[in-house]
């Protein structure tokens, strides 16, 4: 993506809330680590080549799990980062392990009477669950969008003509006459539309929209995008408040999670940052200053509000907040909310011209590396509380999608910003 140009950046410099306890993590070892010791790792201990697909995820003793299911999302997932490290020179074996499991999909998830993937298949591939999820879909575009890019097999961009045409079909609601968003998953015809309905599949399928026309120059998905876009303005973001809305009715009303009398609104500062790197995208390549200018009051909330300055743990990111900012969930921390708010930091940066954006992202990626994950093994922690302790064991693979782009991106941009 070309660099956008700069407008001067009106708001106030991010150093006003940085942590006086947190330091800066140095860029120059991202690169040996990720591409001597993070890729290699889940190029073999983290690859199963009996069944030619992705290890699931690892057990809490460090060894591959033997449960006997995969989830397609992760295979999905592991597709993408294989194709992008290897389309950016981070892997010499990434398209092979991406082609493998993508044929290993192929086989065993895609529906070949009704088109559509189906969700969870046995190690060694017939499917164990059917569902056609619009989450799954968002995945396999991604995979197919990357694989494509990397390998130029015209097979690959078919199928995701054909996934987007189930989708549309299958999924796909209208509301006077004009596009209302996809459904969960698939049900049948009469059936109620599955509730809650969520930001969060829609903010994925514009991820891998944006990533299919990169790759192919089609402008199809494009517009698949500025329908995303669409539903962003109008439902999802609630601009009065620079506050993403994450669960809705079918009238796409904001509803508590859980539902009943003690459901509470939730705000996830994670999927904050997520969405301020895509409008960053979105906005160069649809050339639509109303994404740019929802960057920053999105990032302002979500920076002022949804890290952890003070605690035992120095600048990480909080897994949930309320609409006011209060902390929910004892104060929980996932790994993948600090890889996005590494990008949406670096994405603030490339947009506005803000020092203090990449002075936040290395702030950051300190946090994450001091708490998360260590530069001398491929390993992480996907969820600490509040004083920085384990609290979810094991190490599930689908978090290594979020992990491998923030530290490309980190070295894609940073250098940039360090000589600037």
């Amino acid at each position: 993506m070309e660099a956008p140009t700069r407008p001067v950046c009106s708001q106030k410099p991010l150093r006003q809330k940085m942590s006086q306890a947190a330091e800066a993590f140095p860029v120059e070892p991202l690169h040996p680590w990720l591409t001597q010791v993070l890729l290699p790792f889940w190029a073999e201990t983290g690859f199963d080549p009996e069944n030619g697909a992705f290890v699931e995820k690892f057990e809490p003793d460090g060894t591959p799990s033997t449960a006997d299911f995969t989830r397609v999302r992760v295979q999905a997932r592991q597709i993408y980062v294989f194709s992008h490290a290897a389309h950016a020179g981070y892997s010499g074996v990434g398209l092979a392990r991406a082609r493998q499991a993508f044929d290993f999909l192929e086989a065993h998830a895609w529906d070949r009477e009704a088109g559509g993937w189906f969700q969870r298949l046995r190690r060694d591939g017939p499917p164990l669950d059917r569902t056609k999820d619009s989450y799954d879909h968002a995945f396999m575009l991604l995979a197919m969008a990357w694989l494509y890019r990397a390998g130029g097999d015209a097979r690959v961009l078919k199928r995701a003509e054909q996934t987007i045409e189930f989708l549309d079909a299958h999924l796909g609601q209208t509301r006077d006459g004009a596009f209302d968003g996809y459904a969960e998953w698939e049900v049948a015809p009469g059936e109620a539309l599955p509730l809650p309905r969520r930001q969060n599949p829609h903010m994925h399928l514009l991820e891998a929209f944006l990533a299919l026309y990169e790759a192919s120059g089609a402008e199809r998905w494009l517009a698949q995008a500025q329908r995303i876009f669409g539903l962003f303005e109008r439902h999802f973001f609630d601009a009065t408040s620079g506050q993403l809305i994450e669960y809705f009715d079918r009238d796409w009303r904001e509803i508590p999670q859980p539902e009943g009398p003690g459901g509470r609104r939730r705000r996830e500062p994670g999927h904050h940052f997520e969405w301020v790197w895509l409008l960053h995208r979105y906005a160069g390549l649809a050339q639509d200053d109303r994404a740019a200018a929802a960057m920053r009051p999105l990032f302002d909330w979500a920076w002022d509000k949804g890290i952890d300055r003070a605690g035992a743990a120095p600048f990480v990111v909080y897994e949930e907040l309320d609409p006011a900012g209060r902390v929910l969930g004892g104060g929980s921390k996932r790994l993948w909310a600090q890889t996005e708010a590494v990008k949406a930091c670096l994405a603030v940066y490339e947009r506005f011209g803000d020092d203090s954006a990449a002075e936040g992202a290395g702030l950051l990626l300190g946090g994450l590396f001091r708490t998360f994950a260590g530069l001398d093994h491929p390993r992480w922690r996907e969820q600490v509380d509040r004083e920085g302790n384990l609290i979810r064991e094991g190490m599930p693979s689908s978090s290594l999608y979020h992990l491998f782009l923030a530290v490309a991106e980190a070295i894609r941009v940073l250098p940039a910003a360090e000589d600037s």
